[in-house]
């Protein structure tokens, strides 16, 4: 069946929902209802619609991907331009410029940990137009991004004694409009290779339900046909076709029990909190509604009738106080530590930085499988096109490193008595931060002789 998935698709589905879940916030969260926040014993539908109210979503995930994200974007990514410059400024002829796209991707990335680029042309025909034509047409390849959820399906085997992909089949929602109504369609773009061709077919269901053919085409490069499917899948460990467990799926573990925590202490506390009065001595049949507050007062015909208030004094609270401590500190164990503000106020620039360690190297590895597969796009889009194609290089350096004024009145010394050249001393002045990172010697000698404001 063209609608079945893969094994490692349904193992991950779940988790990837719960992980949309928790960066999306808590006005998600609360839609998904007993989802995340099941029912107490014998609670009515009132009484749970009380009980959700109440429970508040410490949003860690989402912070922490756009945390993890501000670190890797901290610095402009190092775009060579090629002869793409056009294609740079619109890869996905929405208007979506090549470092827009990888912040697109880099946070797909750290919400799921999936995701695959499609470099697609316009099923338009183009031979015998000139580039120029070409151009007016908006004939150039392009980019498509799919989320994890859409890709289904995936085939891998072995041609000429290399493991290639041979399928790829991806879900779409697509927009159809009639005369003022939009109809939305879905369908399956399944991306294969027949005979050693690259082909592409789009199946709809038909009047019975049944998914038929729509459309079938073999994209042609320079008027050839293709022998691989030009589709990038990327992972937090580079361009991996296997699916990788979301690299914050641990802290969206603790995130929700975090979140059935609060819940509890938020009910408790409320019951707790408020004014319970205990009356003895009065008739059980006496219908009398006896209200509290400074403005009423109490008199009963028994004078053995007693009232008093009911005051809280056990623990249940404070443990439950605890174990919200405890998940907090998990979590910032896990990747939220920029969310809690040090204890240790006066330590070392070397010590902040072993305590991020491992943090970076994961973000560098992210960082740098990126990269891989968006040169590897650019590669693709570069050859469609005939022209010299582009290279992207994401930050890794994700802690701030300022040069003191000390080192930087050493090194001017340095370089005024010719121990070190100008171009060493121009690195460091990079490396400190003093100058911007996408600056080069080069520019930065023809500014300041033009006498330019840098």
């Amino acid at each position: 069946m063209i609608d079945t998935q893969h094994p490692d698709f349904l193992k991950y589905n779940d988790e990837w929902t719960r992980c949309r879940d928790c960066a999306d916030g808590q006005i998600q969260i609360h839609k998904k209802r007993v989802k995340y926040l099941p029912m107490l014993s014998e609670q009515s539908t009132e009484e749970y619609n009380a009980y959700l109210s109440r429970a508040m979503f410490y949003e860690a995930t989402g912070r922490t991907i756009q945390g993890l994200k501000g670190m890797i974007f901290r610095k402009p990514p190092v775009i060579q331009q090629g002869g793409m410059e056009l294609f740079n400024d619109d890869v996905d002829l929405n208007g979506t410029s090549l470092r827009s796209y990888c912040e697109k991707i880099t946070e797909e990335i750290l919400e799921v940990g999936r995701c695959g680029v499609l470099v697609d042309y316009p099923s338009i025909i183009t031979e015998g137009l000139t580039v120029a034509q070409s151009e007016l047409l908006n004939a150039r390849p392009f980019f498509n991004l799919y989320k994890a959820e859409s890709i289904t399906n995936w085939r891998m085997g072995r041609i000429n004694n290399k493991t290639s992909l041979l399928q790829v089949r991806l879900f779409e929602i697509v927009e159809e409009y009639d005369d003022f109504e939009v109809n939305e369609i879905e369908q399956y773009r399944v991306l294969d290779l027949n005979s050693g061709d690259y082909r592409q077919r789009v199946y709809r269901k038909n009047a019975r339900k049944e998914w038929e053919l729509f459309q079938e085409v073999y994209p042609e490069m320079n008027g050839t046909r293709m022998d691989y499917i030009p589709f990038v899948f990327f992972s937090p460990i580079g361009v991996e076709v296997d699916v990788c467990r979301p690299p914050l799926s641990g802290l969206v573990n603790v995130n929700l029990s975090h979140y059935l925590t609060t819940a509890d202490l938020e009910h408790g506390a409320h019951f707790t909190g408020l004014p319970t009065a205990f009356v003895k001595g009065i008739s059980p049949d006496d219908e009398n509604v006896y209200r509290i507050g400074s403005t009423t007062a109490w008199a009963f015909s028994n004078p053995d009738a007693d009232a008093k208030y009911i005051e809280f004094t056990g623990q249940g609270l404070g443990a439950l106080e605890k174990r919200i401590e405890i998940k907090e500190a998990m979590m910032a164990s896990l990747g939220a530590q920029m969310l809690t503000p040090s204890t240790r106020r006066n330590e070392s620039t070397d010590t902040a930085s072993m305590r991020h360690m491992g943090e970076n190297s994961i973000l560098s590895a992210m960082s740098q499988g990126i990269s891989e597969g968006l040169n590897y796009c650019l590669e693709i889009a570069g050859e469609w096109m005939g022209l010299t194609h582009a290279t992207i290089e994401l930050n890794r350096d994700f802690m701030p490193n300022p040069i003191s004024p000390q080192m930087m009145a050493e090194l001017f010394k340095a370089v005024q008595g010719g121990v070190i050249s100008q171009e060493t001393y121009f690195e460091n002045l990079k490396e400190g931060e003093i100058i911007g990172s996408e600056k080069t010697f080069e520019d930065e000698r023809a500014a300041i002789e033009t006498n330019a404001v840098i």
